[in-house]
């Protein structure tokens, strides 16, 4: 019986993560029912008996926008623009949305004439469904959140990475990042190791037409070892292409890290080919490679 005045529903992209959040937090939560239509029509459906459930209840949805077998970040997009509007049909008192991995977050600039900003294009679908809140977690441009005009936060996972890799023994760790836009955040994800550990840093220039890349850079990391960080590693080009170097300059053992390790295509394999010690990834998208939860980081925000 659901008797809080707050209640979490877990979208069906996100059922480890949220049942793990679920018990960080000890609410009340309500999980999802959804099927494909013969004709591809998605149909969602929170598993409720009595809409009264929701009327004058402050609701977290939890919803990731990452691909898996079942379904691509279209269908995921779609399931939680349902979700909430269904929830503001019930007459939910406030709608706080964590999209813990947020699709199409890197088409936010044009850079060929006749591109879509599709980006900002998704905050405006999710504010006009009915959200009060968004939050997301280690978005790639902070400046799409601007789009919103409600409150919207982007949650930082970089303690809780750094904390995991820590755990690994380290010896003389250095922290590379593998391109100059994300110079800032790995000096921030540095810190986490230690006020002294460097950031090295690659000069990457990428086609964006065919959006092929070509990284240059040679390393201080003789006997070191390198932490590589991202906030997202989709095909493993860029990533490969860092822990070559990496090897190359004498690194002792080269870490992988990914917030969002969508890791497609034969990521994996070019990854570890090319000398990665291990791949560390989050739970915003559930794989094998998502050794690092979330949960507290959104327990923290759904509980203040």
């Amino acid at each position: 019986m659901i008797t809080m005045d707050k209640l979490i529903v877990i979208g069906p992209s996100s059922q480890l993560l949220g049942m793990r959040t679920v018990n960080k937090t000890g609410l009340d939560f309500v999980q999802t029912e959804y099927k494909t239509f013969p004709d591809g029509e998605c149909y969602i459906r929170i598993k409720i008996d009595d809409e009264s459930v929701i009327a004058g209840k402050e609701i977290i949805v939890i919803q990731t926008l990452g691909a898996s077998n079942r379904a691509d970040q279209n269908q995921r997009l779609l399931e939680l623009i349902m979700m909430i509007s269904s929830l503001k049909r019930m007459k939910a008192k406030k709608i706080r949305v964590f999209v813990p991995y947020l699709a199409y977050g890197r088409q936010d600039k044009a850079f060929r004439p006749g591109e879509s900003l599709i980006a900002h294009v998704i905050c405006h679908m999710i504010e006009n469904a009915g959200a009060d809140e968004f939050y997301t977690v280690d978005i790639h441009a902070d400046h799409v959140l601007e789009t919103f005009k409600i409150p919207a936060f982007n949650l930082n996972p970089m303690q809780l990475l750094a904390e995991y890799v820590k755990s690994k023994d380290l010896q003389n760790p250095v922290v590379v990042s593998p391109d100059k836009g994300a110079v800032q955040r790995s000096k921030s994800f540095a810190w986490f190791f230690g006020r002294d550990v460097p950031v090295e840093v690659f000069s990457k220039e990428r086609d964006v037409i065919t959006g092929d890349i070509k990284m240059t850079g040679k390393l201080n990391v003789k006997n070191m070892d390198v932490i590589i960080a991202d906030d997202i590693i989709s095909t493993g080009g860029t990533m490969a292409s860092a822990i070559k170097i990496a090897k190359k300059s004498g690194a002792r053992r080269v870490y992988a890290i990914g917030t969002h390790p969508l890791l497609i295509q034969d990521a994996i394999t070019q990854i570890i080919d090319a000398g990665a010690d291990e791949i560390v990834g989050t739970d915003t998208i559930n794989n094998p490679f998502a050794q690092v939860t979330m949960a507290s980081l959104l327990a923290e925000a759904i509980l203040k």
